[in-house]
């Protein structure tokens, strides 16, 4: 189809500032050790430090340390980030009139408080082939995140922080900011800031996704959430999709050398629905998925609730406008799972073998519930999955119980993450 948003980077006009660091609470001998640290990654020799203070001085050192992630010349540090923000006609913005590019999200409460969704780029994105897109309102509460970014050097573009938090919408509303303010085509991957850690270099994701065939490419998870009861009964389409994931598990990515068969009746893959915290695609290829979700947006009858104030939602696939309005989905708020399964089951309905799910943790694994004890350690060193004995690279702790558990399995695996 005709790529709508490939001329989006001429949507806003750019304005670049050096974002300036002040008052940090680190001395400057923990700073250079970090920025030493750097470029001991670099390098390839091991980080000097803990896990524990290693993640207390990312989370001290906080964006300052985020932006030394891809610097090797020690320079200042103003010079490590740049704050880029859309100003064209910021002070006219309101929920009712959004900004050019975001008509589609019309209502949201966002727009009332800001004229702008600030995006932090580190150093040397623009020319970089893999970005990580997060949207965080306080960096400062993701040290985990932000730490295992620093230690596999890996390009990020974060939106959002200092802004209120709203619901879901906001974090959709960011990563478009940020695709609208990139240049090129790179691999781009939304993961939520709070709860991901990544295990593997940019080099390493890059050819995992070339091996998948994806454009676009999903994080799975075991349950469907926003539970919409109708997706249950559309075999075709869920075979469709586990057909192409079953050929993209035939590829062994990420599959460790010493992996056991599967046994007769065992599913090796059980992540089978959209998780919202980790996706992937080119730029472009996210443009237009925007483009197709800003379409399923529905305005909620008042039965419905208007959740955060947005009073919109996704209507779910192949559901007709008198049905949904008898329905109450997510409490009446926004959910971007719920638009995020009806780009994949339409895609499957239309027999689009580039939209996939990693259903096995190929390249992204969401735990959920997932007994930690069932992470091992391969004869290489990588950290797998014994139920699909695949040792992803991204790693989403996607409940409030398996986010609790983050400091516990990075301490158990020290250097592996962080």
């Amino acid at each position: 189809r005709a790529p709508s948003h490939r001329r989006a980077s001429m949507v806003h006009t750019e304005e670049r500032n050096s974002l300036l660091m002040g008052g940090s609470a680190t001395s400057e001998e923990e700073t250079q050790g970090l920025l030493n640290d750097a470029h001991a990654h670099h390098s390839g020799r091991k980080p000097f430090m803990s896990v524990g203070a290693y993640v207390a001085t990312v989370a001290t050192v906080g964006l300052v340390a985020f932006g030394a992630l891809v610097s090797v010349d020690g320079g200042a540090y103003s010079e490590h980030l740049n704050l880029r923000l859309a100003r064209e006609g910021a002070a006219r913005v309101t929920s009712q009139r959004p900004p050019r590019g975001f008509e589609g999200w019309k209502g949201a409460p966002l727009w009332d408080d800001v004229g702008e969704i600030p995006v932090l780029f580190t150093k040397g994105a623009d020319e970089a082939d893999f970005v990580v897109v997060g949207h965080s309102t306080d960096l400062s509460k993701d040290k985990y995140f932000l730490a295992s970014l620093h230690k596999h050097g890996i390009h990020a573009a974060l939106s959002g922080n200092g802004t209120r938090w709203h619901w879901f919408e906001d974090k959709l509303m960011g990563a478009k900011a940020a695709l609208l303010q990139m240049s090129g085509n790179p691999v781009v991957m939304f993961a939520d800031t709070t709860d991901v850690m990544f295990s593997c270099p940019d080099t390493e994701i890059l050819a995992r996704f070339a091996k998948t065939g994806a454009d676009i490419l999903i994080g799975g998870e075991s349950q469907l959430w926003p539970e919409i009861d109708t997706y249950f009964d559309m075999t075709d389409e869920r075979e469709f999709l586990l057909k192409t994931a079953t050929k993209m598990g035939e590829k062994n990515i990420g599959l460790v050398d010493e992996a056991a068969d599967a046994t007769d009746g065992e599913d090796r893959f059980p992540n089978k629905w959209a998780n919202g915290g980790t996706w992937m695609g080119r730029r472009n290829d996210l443009l237009d998925y925007f483009s197709e979700i800003e379409g399923y947006l529905t305005t909620n009858v008042e039965s419905q609730g208007v959740g955060d104030g947005f009073a919109r939602a996704c209507k779910p696939y192949k559901m007709t406008n008198t049905e949904y309005e008898k329905r109450t989905i997510a409490a009446g708020f926004f959910d971007d799972q719920t638009c995020l399964n009806r780009f994949l089951m339409e895609s499957a309905g239309q027999r689009n073998s580039r939209v996939k799910v990693d259903m096995d943790g190929s390249l992204m694994l969401s735990l959920g519930g997932t007994d930690p004890n069932t992470f091992k350690t391969a004869k290489d060193g990588r950290v797998f999955w014994e139920k699909t004995q695949k040792a992803p690279c991204v790693w989403h702790f996607n409940n409030p119980d398996s986010k609790k558990r983050m400091p516990a399995v990075a301490k158990k695996f020290p250097g592996y993450w962080v």
